[in-house]
């Protein structure tokens, strides 16, 4: 005699094995809304599972722990950050000119989505290793971007040479306090206010001359 499997159960399984990238998917957009309501403490995994529309055996198919789902969480949200700076420098002819444009895209970025940007640097940040080492990715990948157009600024002369690593890491430094204010303080409101002033100030500080200066 064949088993019987009542209908409803039947379509509650299929559905539960349809397009487990896109339950992935949804987890992790309700959780971006949770974490900016509650913090990282008070996001709990019943309430991302109930925005979501998902289930909490969903939610464990896809990540054994919060921690584990907000580590995904910060890894796809910087690689986004990232990819849509670098996406936006590629038209620019010159190093400063590409430096510039991808500051000023990052800010935009940031400015646009202050949802993402609190999650990213407030709620996440400073609730666990694993977490904070995450964000090092986006960190140093900015960083780094800086350093090769320096680099690449001082081999077609617009700049002298310097120590572009320690510089690189300034300058992301000035944008991550500039960001912060903006996120705890509401200032500079909006925060693409700060766009100019910042960027003038940065390359001012390696010695940009004055018709590079004319790009912020």
């Amino acid at each position: 005699m064949a088993n019987y499997r009542p209908i409803g159960l039947l379509i509650m399984e299929k559905s539960s094995l349809v397009n487990p990238l896109n339950a992935r998917q949804r987890i992790l957009d309700a959780a971006v809304n949770v974490l900016a309501q509650h913090g990282y403490t008070g996001a709990g995994v019943q309430e991302i599972v109930d925005v979501s529309g998902t289930s909490k055996g969903s939610f464990y198919f896809h990540f054994s722990s919060k921690e584990k789902m907000v580590m995904a969480l910060v890894d796809r949200m910087s690689e986004k950050l990232i990819k849509a700076t670098l996406k936006n420098v590629r038209n620019e002819p010159t190093p400063l000119g590409r430096v510039v444009t991808g500051i000023g895209s990052l800010l935009s970025t940031f400015s646009k989505r202050r949802k993402i940007a609190h999650v990213l640097l407030i709620n996440v940040l400073g609730h666990g290793k694993s977490n904070d080492m995450k964000f090092l990715p986006m960190r140093e990948k900015f960083s780094t971007f800086i350093k090769i157009e320096l680099d690449n600024a001082i081999s077609v002369g617009q700049i002298e040479p310097q120590d572009t690593e320690l510089i690189a890491h300034m300058w992301f430094g000035a944008i991550y306090e500039i960001i912060m204010r903006w996120l705890i303080v509401g200032q500079p409101n909006p925060l693409t206010d700060a766009t100019n002033t910042l960027i003038l100030s940065l390359l001012r500080s390696v010695g940009a001359p004055d018709q590079y200066l004319e790009l912020s």
